[in-house]
């Protein structure tokens, strides 16, 4: 995950109130369902009592099981049921968290300067476009910042291209407003490496390393 290192304290702040979102949430849930049952079962037993009035008192005992099991039987619906919504309502609060933190992360990778070791990660992610291209005329399209990162190492990175591939290289540096790099073959076979398409490509593996951290 790029730039993970400068989001740690922003981690910690949604992980609190995560924590505290879904723990409040579950216990209003309880708290309502509880009441629901409660309402249901004094309604239940005011109605057997009232039609047991009128009954001998062998009906009335049967009225009164059978009464008994209809509100435990629903009874039991209804915790089921508010246990199955409170487990949604907790999944979707999490999904909800991990998503604001993808989000402020597609932020943080538009800022150049809010990525640690900026230089370092360019290059990175530009050998690994050119290497798997193998190498030869291409173009690597970026933006202002990583444009001057990349012409700067462009000799060096040229070089270790070649090294891999053993194919001559020769890179064409382009400021096309692109987080990252888009690198493009002389075939037109392109290797997308933008920040935004890498998280992306791991938001499976970003979304478990962030519910282990929000929600430990």
């Amino acid at each position: 995950m790029v730039a993970d290192g400068n989001a740690e304290h922003d981690v910690s702040s949604f992980s609190l109130k995560g924590k505290e979102r879904i723990i409040g949430k579950i216990i209003s849930d309880a708290e309502s369902e509880a009441a629901d049952v409660l309402s249901f079962a004094e309604k239940q037993v005011q109605e057997i009592r009232g039609n047991a009035m009128n009954e001998s008192a062998e009906m009335r005992k049967r009225m009164l099981a059978k009464g008994t099991q209809e509100a435990m039987t629903e009874k039991n619906r209804i915790l089921s049921q508010a246990r199955l919504d409170a487990r949604k309502k907790v999944l979707e609060a999490k999904e909800r968290e991990i998503s604001a933190v993808i989000n402020e992360a597609n932020l943080v990778l538009t800022d150049p300067g809010k990525i640690a070791d900026y230089p370092d990660v360019m290059k990175k992610i530009s050998l690994e476009a050119c290497n798997a291209l193998g190498g030869g005329n291409l173009v690597i399209k970026t933006d202002v910042s990583g444009a001057d990162v990349l012409k700067a190492a462009k000799k060096d990175l040229e070089k270790e291209v070649a090294k891999t591939t053993s194919k001559d290289t020769k890179l064409s540096i382009v400021d096309d407003d692109i987080n990252g790099v888009l690198v493009v073959s002389e075939e037109g076979v392109v290797v997308n490496n933008t920040f935004s398409t890498r998280l992306e490509r791991k938001r499976r593996d970003i979304r478990k390393e962030l519910a282990s951290i929000l929600f430990r």
